[in-house]
């Protein structure tokens, strides 16, 4: 009647969540400096770090338990998605998709997360 012990309803994002890290998912553990400097690496010099940092700041602040090596994986997603960067990045793509595959066989990396990495730069970079 008043709603005691009744589960609140799962939002898409906690669902979300859920699919990449699990039930229950991890705690938070993102080293924002450590993944500021790798996304710089992915990105190879092409962006400023000060753009790097927006974008990162705003990533980690929000609700989703990244890794240090995942928040660098979307850090550098935003850029190689932004249609500004797309002339400048294309041997950085390449590369940061070789540097994603090591993590991967390394377990840094969430595998949800690099098949969405994967996917995107394939059909942005054909």
């Amino acid at each position: 009647m008043f709603g005691f012990g009744s589960k609140k309803q799962e939002s898409a994002m906690d669902q979300f969540i859920k699919a990449i890290y699990g039930d229950p998912p991890p705690a938070k553990r993102a080293n924002l400096s450590a993944a500021i400097d790798l996304a710089g690496e992915l990105l190879m010099g092409e962006v400023s770090e000060k753009e790097i940092s927006i974008i990162g700041t705003k990533l980690e602040s929000g609700p989703i338990p990244y890794s240090t090596h995942d928040l660098a994986l979307s850090i550098a997603l935003n850029f190689f998605k932004d249609p500004q960067y797309l002339p400048k990045l294309g041997m950085a793509q390449m590369m940061a998709r070789m540097t994603m595959l090591e993590w991967f066989q390394e377990n840094k990396v969430a595998p949800l997360l690099v098949k969405s990495f994967e996917d995107t730069l394939y059909k942005l970079y054909k």
